[in-house]
């Protein structure tokens, strides 16, 4: 009781210490809609507000680290408005930029960005299930989706935000977000689908004309920071709350108070300053937790950043004891049949369940062979799926998943094949795989066709009645075709006469761009033929002597 005592005297002498006329900062967070931007601008900007464009840290439109230039410029906010698409990561439709809640999870362990994430007295998130909780949506995901299609939101984005509001893993929204802006008096957000930039604009106009003095309202936020430290909640903190519910009547809108500022047990697994083993024991803490399906992909996170190959005896022994905690394998394997719907998740958690032995790689296999078949029913293996798949860090082999040979006619599943065949370094696929790839190659679809190429590219090399077929394909009249042909034969050395004789024919053709091409061609396959040379020299004079 003391302690409040301080506290609350403390802060009565700041008031008189604080200057009278603090100009204070706003800062904004743009990646989507600037109408929210505009009308706090429009409406406060004459008291003397600062608006700060944290965006504006960026180099370019694709500066991946543009927030922590944002973090490391010293920027000191009194607000904070973030506006943009949701989906476990802030986005827009015309731009590159993102910010994961897994970035601002980051810097909130790491207090490497206070004067953005601890510093505001207000913070607001402008997006759909910004501060969501695990509670059932009225909608099924299905129904939710069309609602995000409808608002106009393109296909790509939308599967990603129903993906992260439906998950069954990992904390809710809306306690991250109490957790990322914690001691923050009041953090406003929506816990369904929010309102469109212009569709906000009535609502939040009429939001801010409740409060004609911003300074004053945030010298008033200022007040129930240490209030909150001092006792449970405060009339302000309901004043404010009912302001904003009342306005954005007819909405999803949510209101909550950052939480009390705490270790958090995850945050170890980044602390520059803790050993591997500290933080392998962590992870076995928080498996151990009765939560810990909130904690699984944080754990699949920090794991994927060390090589299980190099522990120490001691850290082996902790994954020896993680590998025998049954509790938890049962837990996320009972999960994982559950979350075709959720790509995001599954994935990462079956890359879990492999990393600590909790699945042997059959069982992986024959678990992405089955969210493989759920991926290509419905709408078919679109390209958001495509990018779920290809983020697998430890990819099974293709011709462990009991791959149908209709998907091999699926451009978007050759995709995939080759987003695995890169993450493993393997070079070479199997006599079956090839097999059924090499039938793609006549397909109506040129890009299946393309896709095809180039997965045969590395095994080409030893199968001679496949470097005949790629050979003849050097004229397509599809150039995407052509050139892939061309870039396969590259990797042909030693070729037979049969495949030479093919691609030389070419060199007549009275197309220049053919002639060229088989020019191109010969030269690199290496062929020594002398005449074949000088023709290919003659044709294509620009190419150096072989």
């Amino acid at each position: 009781m003391h302690s409040k005592k301080v506290l609350w005297f403390t802060f009565i002498l700041s008031l008189f210490s604080m200057p009278a006329l603090a100009k204070r900062t706003v800062c904004t967070i743009t990646l989507n809609s600037d109408n929210e931007k505009k009308i706090f601008t429009s409406k406060y900007k004459k008291e003397g507000v600062d608006f700060k464009e944290l965006t504006d840290y960026k180099t370019d439109n694709d500066d991946k680290n543009w927030f922590d230039k944002a973090c490391q410029s010293g920027v000191k906010c009194d607000a904070l408005i973030i506006s943009g698409h949701f989906g476990g990561t802030f986005f827009g439709e015309d731009t590159n930029l993102t910010l994961p809640l897994q970035t601002l999870e980051r810097k909130a362990c790491s207090k490497t960005c206070d004067g953005i994430l601890s510093q505001p007295k207000e913070v607001y998130l402008f997006g759909c299930n910004t501060l969501a909780d695990k509670g059932k949506d009225r909608r099924t995901p299905q129904q939710y989706r069309e609602v995000l299609l409808n608002d106009g939101i393109s296909e790509a984005y939308v599967d990603r935000i129903v993906a992260a509001r439906y998950s069954p893993v990992g904390e809710s929204f809306k306690s991250t977000m109490q957790k990322v802006f914690s001691g923050v008096p009041q953090i406003y957000g929506f816990d369904s689908i929010g309102p469109s930039g212009k569709t906000v604009s009535s609502f939040l106009k009429k939001y801010l004309n409740q409060v004609p003095n911003y300074s004053q309202r945030l010298d008033n936020l200022e007040a129930q920071k240490v209030m909150n430290q001092v006792a449970q909640g405060s009339q302000i903190a309901q004043k404010f709350n009912g302001e904003w519910n009342t306005a954005m009547k007819g909405t999803a809108s949510a209101a909550c108070s950052g939480a009390a500022p705490e270790e958090r047990k995850e945050c170890k697994l980044f602390d520059p300053n803790a050993s591997q083993y500290e933080k392998m024991l962590t992870v076995e803490s928080l498996l151990n937790e009765p939560d810990r399906k909130n904690h699984f992909l944080v754990v699949e996170e920090y794991l994927n950043g060390i090589n299980m190959k190099k522990l120490s005896a001691d850290e082996q022994e902790v994954l020896n004891r993680i590998k025998n905690n049954t509790i938890a394998a049962e837990e996320l394997k009972s999960l994982t049949p559950k979350l075709n719907n959720v790509l995001e998740t599954k994935l990462p958690l079956m890359d879990l369940a492999g990393k600590v032995g909790w699945m042997s790689s059959d069982e992986v296999a024959a678990e992405m062979g089955k969210t493989m078949t759920a991926a290509m029913k419905g709408d078919g293996l679109t390209n958001t799926k495509v990018q779920a798949f290809c983020s697998v860090r430890n990819p099974p082999d293709v011709d462990k998943i009991s791959a149908q040979a209709s998907w091999y006619q699926n451009s978007n599943f050759l995709t995939v094949v080759g987003c695995w065949q890169g993450t493993t370094g393997k070079k070479s696929l199997s006599t079956g795989v090839v097999s059924q790839l090499a039938r793609q190659l006549d397909s109506s679809d040129p890009d299946t066709a393309v896709e095809a190429l180039g997965m045969v590219k590395s095994s080409v090399g030893a199968d001679a009645g496949l470097q005949k077929k790629v050979a003849s394909m050097l004229y397509s009249k599809d150039i995407n075709i052509s050139a892939a042909a061309m870039s396969v034969l590259g990797n042909v050395q030693n070729p037979s006469q049969e495949v030479i004789q093919i691609v030389s024919q070419g060199l007549n053709s009275q197309n220049p761009e053919v002639a060229r091409r088989s020019a191109f061609t010969i030269r690199n396959m290496g062929v020594q033929d002398p005449g074949l040379k000088q023709k290919a020299l003659q044709v294509a004079p620009q190419m150096q002597p072989w």
